[in-house]
């Protein structure tokens, strides 16, 4: 979209949505409904009294959360778990879910775990005025056993997401310029891990989160700012940059098993971007992985597979009507689609270290999918579509397969600004997820086991 036509975009949106100003409490939405507060102390074990399956609270301090959705949080030899926590970094032994204080300090951002060493990755940000993006960082490694900590790289602006399959490049995103999506309220920060999204609808009242966000997430879309997508070499420290543009970078990612293929995404209103992008670590092969077919169609919430081997993703056909996890077989270019049902779309998918059972951590009502009842954790299995013809089957057209539910974690008292990022432990018998279910948030995981 040309510069002109984005802002004729925006000055419409902002007449329609009679934006308050930044920062004015009084046009928060109101928070979704929730079941009854619950109240006494927090359970640490508990089996869920509508799905029957065994709940563990991990964490020990309320403010606690997971990594984003994809982000790398095991150790290689799949025993330790890193989170975050309001004293710091913690490290989580699996085997019987024992707590470590890793690097003390809030400060301490923690990014990912890499692939090749015991070690969890983090940022510390220079102190100063302006957004926490705009200003210096240092990254760090501290190891998950004896907790000694090295410097890895230190970037001018931006920040790193992600290490490559040998842990030899760090690959990150800036942004100069960027305004943030809502101006820094420390308490929904600490409660939800985002700031509150303020906007009003064409009636006047202040839209539900889900819609502010939206609101919100165009007009930073609209501004259009010099952006790059960079890789820094953990060896010798140089700073290349991949691709530059006035998109929106975001979510930038390696393959877990090629040291080359990076993913990453345009960022803003999925059905006005073309979302999903590849390009090699030496600056070649850009790439969309999706092409629209019909307006308003979306697709976004991208993950590779732990093989490297599939790229899947989210996709509506149109947006909140028809619902896909879709994938896209790298080498080959197949795809296969696997059909949902609004009850069992999600904030985040995920799948497991077996390639082909997948999770949800569902939504509420207010969200794309407007379930009625989604407020799950749930395993999700393909299956055949009914009366398919496997023999028939063309690899060069889009393979569907339907997929059947099992409801893990009743989250009817979970207020979804809070996402629990769901991610299954590496042997795959439990799937770990943030939640505020009780009123503080805490990381849990969950039995998943298949039926």
């Amino acid at each position: 979209m040309s510069p002109i036509r984005r802002r004729t975009v925006l000055k419409s949106l902002w007449g329609a949505s009679a934006l308050l100003p930044l920062g004015i409490a009084s046009a928060q939405a109101p928070a979704p409904a929730a079941s009854k507060p619950f109240s006494g102390p927090i359970p640490k074990e508990f089996t869920d009294p509508k799905t029957g399956r065994r709940v563990v609270r991990i964490s020990e301090e309320a403010g606690s959360g997971v990594l984003y959705f994809y982000r790398h949080a095991y150790t290689p030899e799949g025993d330790v778990m890193v989170i975050k926590s309001p004293s710091g970094i913690m490290g989580v032994r699996l085997k019987d879910w024992k707590t470590t204080l890793l690097a003390p300090g809030r400060e301490n951002d923690l990014l990912f775990m890499l692939r090749t060493t015991r070690e969890a990755v983090y940022s510390v940000t220079d102190p100063g005025p302006g957004e926490a993006a705009d200003r210096p960082k240092t990254i760090y490694a501290v190891h998950v056993d004896t907790r000694k900590v090295r410097k890895l790289a230190r970037i001018a602006a931006g920040g790193v997401t992600a290490s490559n399959a040998d842990d030899t490049l760090l690959l990150g995103q800036v942004a100069y310029g960027a305004k943030p999506l809502q101006p820094k309220d420390a308490a929904s920060i600490a409660k939800f891990g985002n700031t509150e999204y303020a906007a009003l609808g064409p009636d006047g009242k202040p839209l539900n989160f889900a819609k502010a966000k939206g609101v919100r997430m165009l007009e930073r879309w609209s501004a259009r700012v010099p952006a790059e997508l960079f890789t820094i070499d953990l060896k010798s420290g140089e700073r290349k940059v991949l691709y530059q543009t006035e998109e929106w970078i975001g979510h930038a990612q390696f393959s877990p098993t090629d040291p080359t293929l990076i993913r990453f995404c345009m960022e803003g209103p999925w059905h006005r971007v073309d979302r999903i992008k590849l390009i090699h670590a030496h600056g070649s092969g850009l790439r969309s992985v999706h092409t629209r077919t019909m307006n308003f169609e979306i697709w976004g919430h991208e993950f590779f597979s732990h093989d490297g081997k599939w790229l899947w993703y989210d996709l509506q056909t149109p947006r909140g009507q028809v619902f896909w996890v879709a994938g896209l077989e790298l080498a080959t270019g197949r795809r296969i689609w696997k059909r949902l049902e609004a009850n069992e779309w999600g904030v985040h998918f995920n799948i497991a270290p077996d390639n082909k059972t997948f999770a949800s951590d569902g939504g509420d009502a207010d969200m794309v999918a407007h379930a009625a009842d989604g407020k799950w954790i749930q395993l999700l299995q393909a299956e055949d579509i009914v009366d398919a013809d496997l023999p028939s089957y063309d690899d060069s057209l889009i393979t569907v397969e339907k997929f059947k539910s099992t409801r893990l974690v009743d989250l009817s008292a979970h207020d979804y600004r809070l996402e629990p990022n769901l991610r299954f432990t590496p042997d795959g018998k439990w799937l770990v997820f943030a939640s505020n279910m009780h009123g503080a948030q805490h990381v849990y995981a969950v039995d998943a086991s298949p039926p």
